[in-house]
C-alpha cells in the first residue's frame, strides 16, 4: 500500500466482485487507500422462454444493442448453444458504452455505432440522428434493465425486441460479509457503479437494523441513474464523475480527497 497516496487512509467499500473488483481493489490501494471488496451483484444466465424465437429472427435484425458486457457475453452464449456463429450474420452492431465496445470487439463484434455519452438517453438520441437505417433492432439485457432505449426507438415507428440474455441477484455469501466490513471497518466511502447494485447494498443493511451506520459513510456513484437511485433512498453522493468509468470514478475520489 502506498501510505503518501491521494487515498491515504481511506477506506472504501467496492460493491462490484470478479476481476474488476479485485483490479480495483489494486488500484485504489495504490493510491493509498485500503479497499474491501463485498460484491453486492453477480450475474447469471436467464431462460427466456421466447429466446428460441429471437435466435430464429436474428437475420431480421439489422442492428443489435448492447448497454453491458454481460449482454454480449450472454448472447454469444445462446448463439454459441444454438450453433449460430454471429460473424455470418448480416447485423450491425452497437454499444453504449467504450468498455461494452471493447469487449464487443474481444469477442470478434465490431461496434459500428457508440455514443459519446453513456447513457440510454444520449444512446437513444444519438442513433436516432446518426442517419443509419434503423428498421428492426434487438436489445439483449439483463431482467433489471431499463426499457429507456427500446421506448425511445419505438416511439420513432422502430421494432424492437428486448430479450433477457442474463439475471442480476446479490450473492447470498454478500451479506454476512457487508455487515461485518460495516461493523468493523469504518468505511469512509462505498463506491457503487449501478442501482442494483445499491439496492442490493440498502435491502441488507435495512433488513438488518443497521441503516444508521451506513448513514456515516460516503457514497460515490457512476452515472445519472446510479445517482439518482443513491438519492432516492435518502442518501447524498458526495462522489460523481462526469465520464461515467471506473478511471474517471477514482479521479474524482482523490480530488474530492485532496478538496476536503
Amino acid at each position: 500500500m502506498n501510505t503518501n497516496g491521494p487515498l491515504s487512509g481511506k477506506r472504501i467499500l467496492i460493491t462490484r466482485g470478479g476481476k474488476e473488483g479485485e483490479r480495483l481493489a489494486a488500484q485504489i490501494e495504490a493510491l493509498g487507500g485500503k479497499a474491501f471488496v463485498v460484491p453486492m451483484i453477480a450475474f447469471r444466465a436467464y431462460e427466456d422462454p421466447n429466446a428460441h424465437e429471437y435466435l430464429k429472427k436474428l437475420p431480421e435484425y439489422d442492428w443489435a444493442v448492447f448497454t453491458s458486457k454481460n449482454g454480449v457475453q450472454y448472447f454469444l452464449e445462446q448463439c454459441s448453444k444454438s450453433g449460430i456463429s454471429c460473424d455470418r450474420l448480416y447485423i450491425n452492431w452497437a454499444a453504449v458504452g467504450k468498455k461494452t465496445a471493447a469487449y464487443m470487439d474481444k469477442c470478434g463484434l465490431k461496434a459500428s455505432f457508440t455514443p459519446s455519452k453513456y447513457t440510454a438517453k444520449d444512446f437513444a438520441a444519438a442513433f436516432l440522428s446518426s442517419g443509419h437505417s434503423l428498421k428492426r433492432v434487438l436489445l439483449p439485457k439483463g431482467n433489471l434493465a431499463s426499457s429507456e432505449i427500446a421506448d425511445s426507438l419505438k416511439k420513432s415507428g422502430i421494432i424492437v425486441d428486448e430479450w433477457i440474455v442474463y439475471e442480476t441477484y446479490l450473492p447470498p455469501e454478500s451479506r454476512e460479509k457487508l455487515l461485518e466490513v460495516l461493523k468493523w471497518e469504518n468505511i469512509d466511502f462505498a463506491l457503487f457503479a449501478s442501482p442494483s447494485a445499491f439496492r442490493h447494498f440498502k435491502a441488507v443493511i435495512d433488513a438488518s437494523g443497521i441503516d444508521h451506520a451506513a448513514q456515516r459513510i460516503k457514497m460515490a456513484a457512476i452515472g445519472p441513474v446510479t445517482k439518482s437511485a443513491v438519492e432516492e433512498a435518502g442518501f447524498t453522493v458526495q462522489v460523481s464523475p462526469d465520464e461515467y468509468t471506473m478511471p474517471a470514478m477514482l479521479s474524482a475520489l482523490c480530488q474530492y480527497v485532496t478538496r476536503v
